[in-house]
């Protein structure tokens, strides 16, 4: 009898140590999806993981113009080779085809060293990269995306990535109409939505114009340029119509301007800052 009773306890302690390990990795596994992380490389280039799912927005560019971060040499050269946290990239994206934001050559250089690597870019930037890259690597890799201001928004499906994006004025207008600044919201794994605006202007006739298409999908995280902040229009984009958690503005002088030390702002002026995204 006792032998038996002993068995018993022994049978029941093994099994509730299997439930509780399997609880403990289902708990681990989840709070690791639950989970992204944004790591600013310069100016308003962004490294976003989700799970195994790595993006870039704006990472190769050579001018600063004398005010703006540049992704340090040692950064950007372990981007080119792949080297950790860098390896592994599913795609790039490009906001617009400025000095301070796109470099065709280094871009080239990318997509012919990592050919799993897709790009999304404005038709203006394709056409830049087009005389630098075969045409295996246009057909393949580059996405060139065309859209006039008030178009309807693009959409595409790509294996762990959703991408749409929509075509914001650049800061500036009228003036700079011309200018194709896309402005990019990806969702990765289906979990986590990440925006990034490039050089978007603060005008909401820009945004309300579009105001189906921000309500269709939340954003966890938003990456404005900094200049969102400084003025009453520019907040209430950010606070009421792009539909998103949280804000974190980039573009930001070296000297970071007193206003935004000042104010109640997150942004991101140091590189390799990180910020952990609770995705809810």
């Amino acid at each position: 009898m006792r032998k038996g009773y002993f068995a018993w306890l022994l049978i029941f302690w093994l099994f509730s140590i299997n439930c509780f390990a399997h609880i403990t990795k289902g708990a681990s596994h989840q709070q690791i999806e639950s989970t992204a992380t944004a790591q600013y490389l310069g100016n308003e280039a962004i490294l976003f993981t989700h799970q195994k799912t790595k993006i870039l927005f704006d990472p190769f560019f050579h001018k600063n113009f004398g005010i703006y971060q540049l992704v340090p040499e040692e950064i950007k050269k372990a981007i080119m080779s792949g080297t950790t946290p860098y390896n592994d990239i599913d795609a790039i994206f490009i906001s617009h085809a400025h000095d301070d934001h796109f470099n065709a050559q280094e871009v080239a250089d990318y997509l012919k060293r990592h050919s799993a690597t897709k790009l999304f870019c404005s038709k203006q930037a394709a056409e830049l990269l087009r005389p630098l890259v075969n045409r295996k690597i246009a057909e393949q890799q580059v996405v060139s995306i065309t859209l006039n201001y008030q178009d309807k928004p693009w959409y595409k499906k790509f294996d762990k990535l959703i991408v749409e994006a929509v075509r914001i004025p650049h800061a500036g207008w009228p003036s700079r109409a011309e200018v194709e600044n896309l402005v990019f919201r990806v969702t990765l794994n289906e979990t986590a939505t990440v925006m990034h605006m490039g050089d978007a202007d603060p005008d909401d006739e820009h945004f309300i114009f579009h105001q189906n298409y921000w309500q269709k999908r939340f954003s966890h995280i938003n990456f404005p340029p900094y200049w969102f902040y400084f003025s009453a229009e520019g907040r209430d984009i950010l606070n009421t119509r792009v539909n998103a958690k949280n804000h974190v503005g980039i573009h930001v002088p070296v000297k970071v301007p007193s206003q935004l030390k000042k104010g109640n702002y997150q942004y991101f002026s140091e590189v390799t800052e990180q910020r952990k995204v609770i995705l809810e």
